[in-house]
């Protein structure tokens, strides 16, 4: 029967916080300090003696919003243009670009590339990876996966009021766009240039969101201690627990990956040079923001399609909560998105765990924001996390 979680494996999950969070500080997506964090990961999963271990590079995303300052710049520019004659040559034009741009940011929110990502550099990223054999013949493959890069510091997350207040003007922009490509296109079909007016309100949504958007990337990193570092921890010592009590048929991937803050870069340069050889029935478990609130797992996943979480990873998480009755583990539905989501769009039965502050979350947790800092984290929660996430790896066992 195997151990429970010791206070010495907390500790050592709390160094590495430490060290991601601390030391090398604000880890933003394709950046140096993003690198320093995977070769840290890669470092230590060599020293616990992992087979394989490497760092992967591909080319990811710097920022999660200059995608949506093109998407609603190209919309502002739609509405100017239908100001700039009386034909409804220049009405269709409009009635064009905000039709791309309702297109645009549902598929950018979707992990789905369109022609923002044709037009914007892409810079180097990389994964850590490690592999940790089964103790007999492998019949099946458990993927385990954390994130190193952290988020920047935009204003509307500093705050429950700034929070809903974008949400909601996220909600009005993409409307704003829908509904404006509808007028303009009625307009250029019946010749009726005054529904330009109708596209002043909608004008000013879009404004309001495109310097908003400006803004936060001119804003500093968060150092990210809970927002990807506790789950990297985590990863890094469930590797430890691994290579001494390896589980019986089942083959264990550490993926340590960057540019999940911008779209989840990383985890889809995995799979796209690690699925098709992982096999369709590997199981794909993502842990993020695992060091406070109560334990959770996703019952959907995704910003804006909320995508449901496969059938077989929901058995799996409610097997592993039975066994663990006294960690009151719940399900919810994903809030942002997760880098499961990406597997779960391509069908892979992947779930996703972490903690929820009870009561307000982002005002305890401090999501995207410079006080995510190792202060904040507890240890508490960090045992609960590695305990449900041990937990699920054994149940994983079962099915081989």
């Amino acid at each position: 029967m195997s151990r429970a979680i010791q206070p010495g494996e907390v500790h050592l999950v709390q160094e590495h916080i430490r060290h991601l969070a601390a030391t090398i500080g604000g880890r933003g997506s394709c950046t140096a300090q993003e690198r320093q964090a995977a070769e840290y990961a890669a470092a230590q999963m060599q020293s616990m003696g992992l087979q394989s271990v490497r760092l992967e590079p591909y080319q990811g995303a710097p920022s999660t919003y200059r995608p949506f300052v093109l998407i609603f710049g190209a919309t502002l520019v739609g509405s100017l243009l239908s100001w700039a004659g009386s034909g409804r040559e220049w009405l269709a034009l409009a009635a064009v670009l905000n039709g791309l741009g309702t297109w645009s940011m549902l598929m950018e929110t979707d992990f789905t590339p369109t022609w923002t990502r044709r037009l914007l550099p892409k810079r180097p990223s990389q994964n850590a990876i490690g592999v940790i054999p089964a103790a007999i013949q492998p019949r099946r493959r458990l993927v385990i996966s954390a994130h190193v890069d952290s988020h920047r510091t935009p204003v509307f997350y500093s705050t429950p009021a700034w929070r809903q207040m974008f949400g909601l003007l996220v909600s009005l922009a993409f409307l704003s766009m829908a509904a404006g490509g509808a007028f303009f296109a009625l307009g250029a079909l019946l010749g009726a240039t005054w529904v330009r007016w109708l596209s002043l309100p909608a004008a000013v949504v879009q404004l309001a969101a495109f310097i908003l958007c400006l803004h936060a990337d001119r804003t500093p990193f968060s150092p990210g201690a809970n927002n990807g570092a506790s789950g990297v921890g985590i990863v890094l010592e469930l590797g430890r627990r691994l290579i001494q009590e390896p589980l019986s048929l089942t083959e264990v991937w550490l993926v340590l990956d960057g540019c999940e803050e911008t779209g989840a870069h990383g985890m889809a340069a995995f799979l796209d040079a690690h699925a098709k050889e992982l096999g369709d029935d590997a199981v794909y478990l993502v842990l993020d923001e695992a060091g406070l609130g109560k334990l959770q797992y996703l019952t959907a996943d995704g910003l804006v399609i909320k995508r449901s979480t496969h059938r077989q990873a929901l058995e799996l998480a409610r097997r592993a909560s039975a066994a663990l009755p006294e960690l009151s583990i719940t399900p919810r539905q994903g809030i942002a998105y997760t880098d499961a989501a990406v597997a779960t769009k391509r069908g892979l039965v992947a779930l996703s765990i972490g903690c929820l502050p009870e009561g307000e979350a982002g005002q305890v947790s401090h999501w995207h924001q410079l006080s995510d800092t190792v202060e904040h984290i507890d240890a508490r929660a960090l045992a609960d996390s590695m305990a449900f996430a041990w937990q699920i790896a054994k149940e994983v066992d079962k099915l081989s």
